[in-house]
């Protein structure tokens, strides 16, 4: 029960923050195959967050405006069209015209999103204990292979992710933390 429980953690949180590819289900594609969109690959500099900081409470406070909430994974989704799905769902009314009050944009905003929650994935993933991942492989109930699986895929994936990327959004842990608070 306990592998259950461990596995179910990993998975709500790759589903939070992992998403990708433009359409569809990546369930059932081997892991080689997943692949992020093209924003969350791309090098994420100390302008761009910088920028991004600074516009956190203007895009906060939009989405809360916009009465925005989180959209769940849907049924079959990876974690990296999960992450899709979350991201394109922040597109709120009036969201453009509160980026432009704060001297951005939605175009501005949108990919670098991508590249910090592609980012705090890749970190997740690269924190789990391998005292962990051996529970997951012990246990042989079904959930537990499927988390396995989901696992390894997301792995893979998160290899994708630019190691510039994960140092700079290390780096910025602090100033970031208001991503766990958008819209509320």
């Amino acid at each position: 029960m306990k592998t259950v429980a461990l596995i179910a953690v990993f998975v709500v949180l790759a589903g939070v923050f992992c998403g990708g590819g433009k359409t569809g289900s990546q369930a059932n594609t081997p892991a080689t195959a997943v692949k992020w969109p093209v924003e969350a690959t791309g090098v994420l500099t100390e302008d761009e967050v910088a920028q991004f900081v600074k516009t956190l409470p203007a895009f906060s406070a939009a989405l809360k405006a916009g009465s925005w909430t989180p959209t769940p994974p849907k049924e079959g989704d990876g974690p990296v069209a999960s992450l899709t799905h979350f991201v394109e769902s922040m597109n709120v009314p009036g969201l453009e015209e509160a980026l432009k009050a704060a001297g951005s944009s939605w175009g501005v905003v949108r990919p670098t999103l991508y590249k910090v929650f592609a980012a705090s994935a890749a970190l997740s993933i690269d924190a789990a204990s391998p005292e962990m991942i051996a529970e997951m492989r012990k246990d042989t109930s079904a959930a537990a292979k499927k988390g396995v699986k989901d696992y390894e895929t997301f792995k893979a994936a998160c290899s994708q992710i630019p190691v510039e990327n994960k140092q700079t959004v290390a780096k910025h842990q602090q100033e970031l933390q208001a991503l766990q608070t958008l819209g509320q």
